[in-house]
């Protein structure tokens, strides 16, 4: 295969060599020209041949995989099915950017925002029919092309719980040879959300048990465009509950996670915040995300460890707000993302909105960026320090 061959309209855009918690894997990069997003091939082994393949259709979750938050099962699947595949020695993760179940991010915002707001007495499917959504919006196209891109011939062994999607893969002419559970055993974070997948039909039985409450009510609010920035409109909020890193202790700490649409570009921006909105001065942060740092590691890559480290620190201090850059569909992928003006202007605007005046120390990384972000905080009005996430941590 040349490093850009094309099958359909997915386009292979190059190769990385990642060492993951089960060793070494190597992932292939591959943009869909049709949609406009990523998939992933996480590869472990000799994909030729004609055994059959095992392999995880997964959709991300940036809420769990990037931010640490533990209200659903995303990441422990992730990381359950590379474990399965390395025991194997040979199989494959198809990594699709398809987020709330294929309506998008803002749809799994409104989702959870809903359910919070009902004291759960909705669950998420509800939460999608009363939005008028279908209860799952995924398509699975890229995994044929993936297949086609990579020469894989093999059927696949598909680690899933879920007989919807092998309903769909086989619609496509994806071969299959079989199924193999991902049960996992749930949290009293995760376990409303998992008992909802279960009664939907999905193949595990969750035990019963806790459910840990969010620590404030939630109301389902209206789309409002952010005071002085009309080209900012909140979208919703909702409390996500956030592990600083995985099996830390204590417990997972509640985050106020906002939802922005950004008129100005057509895309989310995201905010999250900790502690009481009166604590000055309040910590601040631009952070960064990686999307090949999604897949978990032995040693957290470099924005992923900073973001471990500006949870800490939140926590420590007992105020924070932290404004994410780089989803992963507008940057480079392969070298990390590329912050634009308009990215920095917009989330400048969004943590004054959150600072509501207070003072503020900005969390930085040491680089160039630090000043300008500063300044420009300062400009708005806000009383501003700087120091290096590293001192803080």
């Amino acid at each position: 295969m040349t490093d850009h061959a094309i099958a359909g309209t997915l386009l292979h855009a190059g190769t990385r060599a990642v060492v993951t918690r089960h060793g070494e894997f190597r992932v292939h990069v591959c943009q869909d020209l049709t949609r406009r997003t990523y998939c992933l091939v996480i590869a472990r082994g000799d994909l030729g041949g004609t055994a059959p393949l095992l392999a995880r259709v997964h959709s991300s979750c940036v809420t769990s995989e990037t931010y640490g938050g533990c209200d659903c099962d995303c990441s422990e699947q992730l990381d359950a099915a590379l474990a399965a595949i390395a025991a194997e020695g040979r199989g494959a993760v198809f990594y699709l950017d398809q987020e709330g179940r294929g309506a998008g991010f803002v749809a799994k915002v409104l989702d959870r925002m809903m359910v919070q707001a009902s004291h759960g007495t909705l669950d998420t499917f509800e939460a999608y029919a009363r939005m008028g959504l279908p209860s799952d919006l995924r398509s699975y196209e890229a995994v044929a092309e993936a297949r086609a891109l990579l020469g894989i011939g093999a059927p696949l062994v598909l680690l899933t719980n879920n007989p919807e999607k092998l309903a769909m893969l086989t619609a496509l002419g994806v071969p299959l040879a079989g199924t193999a559970p991902l049960a996992l055993p749930p949290s009293e974070f995760n376990r409303h959300y998992l008992m909802a997948k279960a009664e939907a039909g999905h193949r595990f039985m969750p035990s019963h048990g806790p459910k840990a409450e969010p620590p404030g009510d939630v109301a389902a609010v209206a789309p409002e465009a952010v005071p002085g920035v009309p080209d900012l409109v909140r979208i919703g909020a909702y409390w996500l509950p956030i592990r600083s890193r995985p099996g830390a202790a204590p417990a997972p700490r509640w985050f106020r996670l906002h939802a922005y649409a950004d008129l100005a570009c057509g895309r989310e921006r995201v905010v999250l915040t900790y502690g009481e909105a009166a604590t000055t001065p309040v910590l601040v942060r631009w952070q960064r995300e990686a999307l090949l740092e999604r897949i978990p590691r032995p040693v957290p890559g470099l924005e992923h460890g900073r973001w471990q480290a500006t949870i800490d620190a939140f926590v420590a201090h007992g105020a924070g707000i932290a404004v994410m850059l780089g989803d992963g569909r507008c940057a480079a992928v392969l070298d990390g993302p590329r912050i634009d003006d308009a990215e920095e202007r917009a989330a400048a605007a969004l943590v004054r909105h959150h600072a509501a005046g207070r003072a503020a120390v900005l969390l930085g990384d040491g680089d160039d960026t630090d000043e300008r972000r500063r300044a420009a905080l300062a400009a708005g009005g806000l009383s501003v320090t700087s120091r290096t996430l590293a001192a803080v941590a």
